[in-house]
């Protein structure tokens, strides 16, 4: 299967230095990879710990600056890890394979086995943070590098349907019922009985509408953004690229926008983007200019580029 379909297609990314954030991220995991390579052999080769504790640290510190210097020069890398979603899984084979490698723990001497498994397990955990630190800066970099355009329209993305946060709300209720309850069986009396009071009568507040509280009123909602290549969702540190090709159609309801996707080739209502026509200003006006953007991405040559999923 070729890694560029025909309805993956959009303006070529343009392509600068890396910003300082990419750079030192690129750094770091660069660092801690090699880093790990080391210590892993060094273990087993059964080389001391006070040995190891003064030399990896300062592996890290060289291969980080090395690789900060590296990417600083790597003209438009952050763009080019981005655009392939198999670059990016890449970023964490070293932590599968730190993971795989605890299975080399019996053949490690068995004074060492202990110090083995803990200092694997760390790296695989610090491969994997910051493998996926790197997968992210680079999408997120890659997308804001293809919808470098105004925007046909945005608006807040409230999840409409089963989406919405009333079951999220309510469990979060439930349970501090049920840690207050907790409270009062272990004895204590003060927090335990306000916090069952407290989570019974949000609950029936929320049920009976003893308080109206706004449902487009969250923490940071995801913005979605109509460019030329496509639709961002904007989830600040993670954003998701939808393009034109893979959107079948708009449609406007008393209740909610929603934006009608294919995902893997699959029409399913699963992969639809549902929006909670309350939270957006004007819905009518954002529809009518998704489809307007639509048709002219229709009428547009094909260029096929690879989606940042």
């Amino acid at each position: 299967m070729n890694s560029v379909t025909s309805h993956e297609r959009q303006v070529a990314p343009a392509v600068n230095e890396p910003d300082i954030g990419f750079q030192a991220g690129f750094g770091f995991y660069l660092g801690i990879v090699v880093t790990g390579i080391m210590a892993i052999a060094g273990l087993l080769g059964d080389v001391a710990t006070a040995t190891l504790l003064g030399v990896l640290p300062s592996t890290v510190t060289a291969v980080a600056i090395v690789g900060h210097i590296y990417a600083k020069r790597a003209r438009g890398l952050p763009e080019r890890i981005g655009r392939s979603r198999w670059r990016r899984l890449a970023c964490y084979v070293p932590a599968a394979a730190f993971a795989a490698a605890l299975s080399l723990a019996a053949l490690a001497p068995v004074d060492a086995t202990g110090r083995f498994v803990i200092v694997t397990v760390v790296l695989t955990a610090l491969a994997a943070v910051s493998g996926f630190g790197l997968d992210r800066m680079a999408k997120n970099r890659y997308v804001d590098a293809i919808t470098a355009d105004e925007p046909a329209a945005t608006w807040p993305w409230q999840r409409s349907g089963g989406w919405t946060g009333e079951p999220a709300y309510t469990v979060i209720m439930a349970f501090m019922i049920l840690a207050g309850v907790v409270s009062v069986w272990q004895g204590e009396w003060v927090l335990g009985p306000f916090w069952i009071l407290y989570g019974a009568v949000m609950i029936l507040s929320r049920r009976y509408g003893w308080y109206d509280l706004d449902e487009t009123d969250h923490w940071n909602p995801p913005e979605i953004r109509a460019h030329e290549a496509g639709l961002v969702v904007d989830r600040s540190f993670w954003k998701g690229f939808v393009p034109w090709e893979t959107v079948d159609g708009v449609r406007l309801t008393d209740d909610e926008l929603v934006v009608e996707r294919r995902r893997f080739g699959f029409d399913s209502g699963f992969f639809d983007l549902r929006c909670d026509r309350s939270a957006i200003e004007d819905a009518e006006a954002v529809s009518e200019a998704l489809e307007r953007a639509r048709e002219r991405a229709e009428r547009r040559d094909p260029r096929a580029v690879e989606t940042a999923g």
